[in-house]
């Protein structure tokens, strides 16, 4: 099979995934592997580092330049057309919806290839939502040839959003995101420290980061020297922000570096996830990478992501009481905490290895019913 993975987002999650799984299926001989990235991708000589073959254009660096960027749109287009045609691949497969994905979709199906699309998120989130969004995101979906969900819960969203041909869907799980680092080892209890509790990731409404706060007054009823590391980019809110003060909290609220990213995970605990709602979150497999356990509210895909008294624990539908007493359970119990670090790495280097999501990949497209 010749394939192509596609992604010409920048920052964040899209860029780590499809290097994941590019370094994954080179190493597999029935497939060969081209790339094509944004050269201002936050991976992009990370990525050349593989050696793989492929073709990448200069896209744009932040919100400003976008707007002058998208006037090359139409000879972007002939661009990748004529690449497409050259190269004649099996499979275009699309790594993560990107604002420029829907101009070039009659390209690839011009060029006799087939397209699989890897769709992270069945409907926007609460916070991103905007009616031309959904309509592009609609549109893609329904022009893939295949489409991969990454839990059984946006598979479930995008037939009935969307009416696909259940046929066409496939389930394959989030990788673990390593960011170059060694093998984690299992960790034990702190001892001579307070213990750590880590919020990663984007700050939107729907992660519930007022839920934590609250959670973390009601912990400290009894753990009174118990920290909270807050880790990530979005809006507080003044009233988040004078919790966090209160609490003492060390806040890190900005875009994070590729570089910086092991740091933080190793400097936490547990991490917890206590979202209102989520398709499901690459924040889990990425602590599972550092042999972190998790704590996270039953939820959307978390509650696939999360293998309870394996890798970590679910606390229940979204209320701060019951987060704050799945935590405390884990904060008391110096056995359950280290079989929770060894299960997570575990999993991480083998239940959802690259190598593994990459054979499910490959079958994913062998598989597709032709439309």
């Amino acid at each position: 099979m010749k394939l192509l993975l596609w992604h010409w987002g920048r920052k964040g999650g899209g860029p780590m995934y499809t290097y994941e799984m590019a370094k994954a299926l080179a190493d597999m001989p029935s497939v060969q592997v081209q790339l094509s990235l944004s050269r201002q991708s936050e991976l992009w000589e990370q990525s050349q580092e593989l050696g793989l073959p492929g073709w990448s254009p200069d896209t744009y660096t932040g919100k400003l330049s976008a707007a002058w960027a998208s006037a090359k749109l139409p000879s972007l287009r002939s661009e990748f057309s004529a690449y497409l045609r050259r190269e004649r691949f099996d499979w275009v497969c699309c790594t993560m919806t990107h604002a420029w994905n829907l101009p070039m979709l009659g390209k690839v199906r011009q060029s006799g290839a087939r397209h699989l699309m890897v769709l992270h998120d069945a409907l926007l989130h609460p916070g991103e939502r905007s009616l031309i969004r959904a309509r592009m995101l609609k549109a893609e979906v329904r022009r893939a040839d295949a489409v991969v969900t990454l839990s059984e819960f946006v598979r479930a969203q995008a037939v009935e959003a969307y009416g696909l041909d259940p046929a066409r869907l496939r389930v394959i799980p989030h990788g673990p995101f390593f960011y170059g680092q060694p093998k984690a080892q299992p960790r034990a209890m702190p001892t001579g420290r307070p213990f750590r509790l880590l919020f990663f990731g984007r700050i939107l409404a729907y992660k519930g980061l007022g839920l934590l706060l609250e959670a973390v007054r009601l912990l400290r009823r009894d753990f009174p020297e118990v920290e909270l590391i807050v880790a990530g980019q979005g809006r507080l809110g003044d009233k988040n922000q004078a919790a966090l003060g209160e609490l003492g909290a060390r806040v890190i609220n900005r875009w994070l570096e590729a570089g910086e990213v092991s740091r933080i995970i190793e400097e936490g605990d547990l991490l917890v996830a206590p979202y209102t709602s989520a398709s499901q979150s690459g924040v889990l497999p990425l602590a599972y990478a550092h042999a972190l356990p998790v704590v996270a509210t039953q939820v959307g895909g978390l509650q696939e992501q999360v293998l309870p008294g394996e890798t970590g624990l679910l606390s229940g539908p979204p209320d701060a009481a019951s987060l704050a007493r799945t935590i405390a359970q884990v904060m008391r119990d110096p056995e359950l905490y280290a079989r929770l670090s060894a299960g997570a790495r575990d999993y991480a280097a083998q239940g959802i290895a690259w190598p593994n999501l990459a054979r499910q990949l490959l079958e994913a497209m062998q598989e597709a019913p032709r439309r």
